[in-house]
């Protein structure tokens, strides 16, 4: 039987949602804006779409970012966060600046380095929302920019060109320097909110800093288990990011390219299921219970997003209901990730340190994996539309998916009853 937490939202929570959300659509107007253009008119460089070309060395920066946000996110103080929020997304605005007017040649170096920065504020804002009793609904409002806020900051990017006739090349600039302000303002306020409580501690563990020795020790303690949800959280990364990194190409190929709200409209029934699902993770007290529940779910989404796809390659459903469940299908396990399952990975085991250490290195390889799919679409012998490529990478991401989840309950699960047996062994079994 699952026991209930009961759900108290206290104005703290309902603040760190707030500026979570505008905090992170603030960072996506930098990173996503350029999205918005298709670039069919530049010349293409070696064979490469020229936006392809943009979007791996965009993701190139991001990637290295992780890596690097592996050590800085882990282990930077509390009183330097602001700053470096500011700094960081700051320097990727000034990027898209360059980007407006450098060379033809140089603009994959300019995204390059505006991706270099960015990779490191999701940390930077994960950890005021991680290790409360409503750390699940927190992130919410983190997560609802991933789904939400994508698809309006390609929109604005669309009617900035459409409405004022500014150029692909201004345009993420513009888009981006829009919503900085609302940016700044959201850290600001993030850097001034109360820690979590003891009360919070007590049901989640302390979630403290982790230097390279505590890295080292968690990943000697639990590495095999967290091997296993790396890997799906990979599979997740390379689908959802291939279809957010192209989805204007995807309408422009459904012949519906002409109504640009479709982006934004079509992503809020996902946002909103996904959302509510994800939230309403905190009504399970049982840390052991809610992390089951969301491995259950992944392997749902797994099921859907092939049966989804199957049904539209066999014109049995449209491609604006297909587009919205096979979104569905790869958002609602990805936001887990990030709201349910991580967190709650590190509460099972009892351990004291972040989840931004786990994200950064499941992000990396993720982001890894991405830019090589991208390349493969680009340089393999067959060419696939934009369409079919994304087909069947959802039916093998799905199988993927249904398989690694199944490995992963018999490893983690079994972990856990050591862990347990462990602790009876001391006489300190956890109540």
């Amino acid at each position: 039987m699952v026991k209930l937490n009961k759900v108290s939202i206290t104005k703290t929570d309902i603040i760190l949602i707030a500026t979570a959300f505008m905090a992170y659509t603030g960072m996506y107007a930098v990173r996503k804006s350029f999205l918005a253009g298709q670039y069919e008119g530049v010349e293409v460089i070696n064979d490469f779409h020229f936006k392809t070309l943009l979007i791996i060395s965009q993701v190139l920066g991001y990637m290295l970012s992780k890596f690097i946000g592996i050590k800085v996110v882990s282990e930077l103080p509390a009183y330097k966060r602001f700053a470096a929020l500011v700094g960081l997304v700051g320097f990727g605005l000034l990027m898209l600046l360059a980007f407006a007017y450098v060379p033809v040649s140089l603009k994959p170096v300019a995204m390059f380095l505006n991706g270099l920065p960015l990779g490191m504020i999701f940390g930077l804002v994960l950890v005021y929302l991680e290790g409360r009793k409503n750390s699940e609904l927190l992130v919410v409002g983190l997560s609802a920019t991933f789904i939400f806020s994508t698809g309006l900051i390609k929109t604005t990017g669309l009617w900035l060109m459409q409405a004022f006739e500014v150029n692909e090349m201004t345009m993420p600039f513009w888009t981006g320097l829009i919503y900085f302000p609302l940016f700044v303002l959201a850290a600001f306020v993030l850097s001034k909110s109360k820690a979590p409580s003891e009360h919070d501690k007590e049901l989640r563990t302390e979630r403290i800093p982790m230097k390279k020795a505590d890295r080292k020790d968690f990943l000697k303690k639990h590495g095999v288990a967290f091997v296993g949800l790396v890997l799906i959280y990979v599979v997740l990364t390379v689908v959802r990011d291939f279809r957010d990194n192209f989805i204007v190409e995807f309408w422009a190929e459904l012949g519906l390219s002409g109504q640009p709200e479709l982006i934004t409209l079509a992503e809020v029934p996902i946002a909103v299921v996904v959302l509510v699902i994800s939230a309403l993770g905190i009504l399970i007290l049982s840390n052991q219970k809610a992390f089951n529940w969301g491995l259950f779910l992944t392997l749902l989404s797994g099921i859907l997003m092939i049966v989804s796809t199957f049904l539209f390659s066999k014109d049995l459903i449209g491609p604006v209901f297909w587009m919205i469940s096979s979104g569905f299908s790869v958002y609602l396990p990805y936001i887990l990730f990030h709201c349910l399952l991580f967190e709650r990975f590190l509460a099972v085991l009892r351990y004291k340190g972040t989840v931004g250490y786990l994200f950064y290195i499941a992000d990396a390889f993720g982001y890894m994996a991405s830019v090589g799919i991208m390349i493969f679409k680009e340089t393999a012998d067959f060419h696939y539309s934009w369409i079919n490529f994304f087909t069947r990478l959802n039916l093998i991401g799905g199988g993927l998916v249904i398989f690694m989840v199944g490995l992963s309950i018999l490893i983690l699960n079994g972990q856990v009853v050591k862990l347990k047996l462990k602790k009876l062994y001391k006489g300190t079994v956890e109540v």
